[in-house]
């Protein structure tokens, strides 16, 4: 009996206390709505830097390949066999250089003929015009005189374009990228004798869509990396002005210079032209997030304190980071910390260390 009275007292007792404390502990509303820390979790601290907007050119890059400036097929103008070939596939010829011999045959003989009967018909037209001026001569017959020259002097032109054009001979300077003929072999006139490629200048050719066209310029200065990493400056010397009807997509032309003649056709390029300058900021890239609808940008605090999600695009790289559309003035960008709040979420800003 005595061990239940005493825990009755205790549970008593227990109760007066619990009462007296409202009277010597009273709580005050007051104070609880302006020290809400002590009823509610403090805001989360993030690191936030300001947004700056600096003028940022994005690079236009476009995928291409090399092209030789020209590339010529060497036609026969004549029917004939094949006597010589002075170079071989893959040798580099100068201007003027012959590159097929065809066989003269009577060619030659038919341009000294018509040199001879030359020679012969100035001298009947001079000794007409003696006789015309003597007034032995009637006009009728001096101007048949003067025909005869003139088709004497057309025959023998003719016979002498025949005898040069049997020596087919490099246009410009290059480098022989074909030869499909052997010596002997009979030529038709309009086969092909040889291909021949300049080699200095070359080109980059890229396709640019129709939303960027405006942006390329001929004379405008641009840039290329081949294939391995080699850059190349140059110029633009060409922008078509009709879109290719499949693609809706423009050629352009980047002339480049090839004086070691190191440069080949059909080499995969990535060609580079300076697009409009845009306000743009600098970031970590590590300040990036990722949407659950896909989309990609930063998280930014409004001045409210009130966590954002800012979509942005990724302009190009620097050293420390990554350029991206520039975000307005108003906002600053969380670049620690993000990760574990989002947008409608209130936070503490504290401004990063410079």
């Amino acid at each position: 009996m005595n061990k239940s009275y005493k825990t009755a007292a205790l549970i008593v007792v227990g109760i007066v206390l619990v009462l007296l404390s409202g009277v010597f502990f009273p709580y005050d509303d007051n104070e609880a709505a302006t020290n809400p820390t002590q009823t509610v979790a403090a805001a989360m601290s993030v690191t936030v830097i300001n947004s700056s907007a600096e003028p940022y050119v994005k690079d236009i890059v476009l995928r291409g390949y090399t092209e030789s400036l020209r590339s010529v097929s060497l036609k026969s103008q004549l029917k004939g066999r094949i006597s010589a070939l002075p170079v071989e596939k893959g040798m580099r010829v100068s201007k003027g250089d012959i590159i097929c011999s065809i066989d003269v045959e009577d060619r030659e003989a038919n341009y000294a003929e018509s040199i001879a009967i030359v020679t012969q018909r100035e001298l009947e037209h001079k000794a007409s015009a003696e006789l015309f001026k003597k007034g032995h001569r009637s006009e009728t017959q001096h101007s048949s005189a003067k025909a005869l020259l003139d088709t004497a002097i057309a025959r023998a032109s003719r016979s002498k374009v025949n005898l040069d054009n049997t020596q087919i001979r490099a246009p410009f300077d290059g480098i022989i990228n074909d030869r499909p003929i052997e010596i002997g072999d009979y030529m038709k006139e309009g086969e092909v004798c040889a291909l021949i490629m300049e080699e200095d200048p070359f080109l980059i050719v890229a396709d640019i869509s129709e939303n960027q066209i405006s942006q390329a310029k001929i004379g405008q200065e641009a840039h290329a990396i081949l294939q391995g990493g080699r850059r190349i400056e140059g110029k633009i010397r060409y922008v078509s002005s009709i879109a290719d009807k499949s693609t809706r997509t423009f050629r352009v032309e980047l002339e480049i210079p090839n004086p070691n003649s190191d440069i080949r056709e059909g080499i995969t390029a990535e060609l580079f032209l300076r697009g409009d300058e845009v306000p743009a900021q600098k970031i970590s890239a590590a300040t990036l997030v990722l949407e659950d609808n896909g989309l990609v940008g930063v998280r930014v605090v409004d001045q409210d304190n009130q966590v954002q999600f800012r979509e942005t695009e990724i302009l190009g790289n620097h050293e420390n980071g990554i350029w991206v559309t520039a975000i307005p003035s108003e906002y600053k960008i969380i670049t620690e910390g993000h990760e574990f709040v989002s947008a409608g979420e209130n936070v503490n800003p504290v401004l990063a260390a410079n």
